[in-house]
């Protein structure tokens, strides 16, 4: 459990150093475990769902997504869909609000 929490919350702060980098017209912010991301009246929620051990997407773009983490790496791919990457996913979703 301690290297999901820690996997995790690296993640979190990776995903929002890369906002605040490279998608200046959005607002990121913490909320206790979660990650908000929005512009005007769209809203993203990236959090961390311990009982899991997952990392839940909450999209206005796709909806909701599971991401677990892969061993030895640092990719969260998708639960239910292996070919999705959540930092790949939020790339491509935060980069189509421009």
């Amino acid at each position: 459990m301690k290297n999901f929490k820690e996997a995790a919350n690296k993640t979190l702060n990776l995903i929002f150093d890369m906002v605040e980098k490279n998608y200046e017209f959005l607002d990121v912010d913490f909320e206790d475990e979660n990650l908000k991301i929005e512009k005007d009246e769209k809203v993203f929620i990236v959090s961390v769902h311990n009982p899991t051990s997952q990392i839940w997407l909450s999209s206005p773009i796709s909806g909701a997504h599971h991401f677990e983490l892969i061993n030895n790496t640092n990719d969260w791919i998708g639960t239910r869909d292996k070919n999705l990457n959540l930092i790949k996913v939020l790339e491509k979703e935060l980069g189509s609000l421009k």
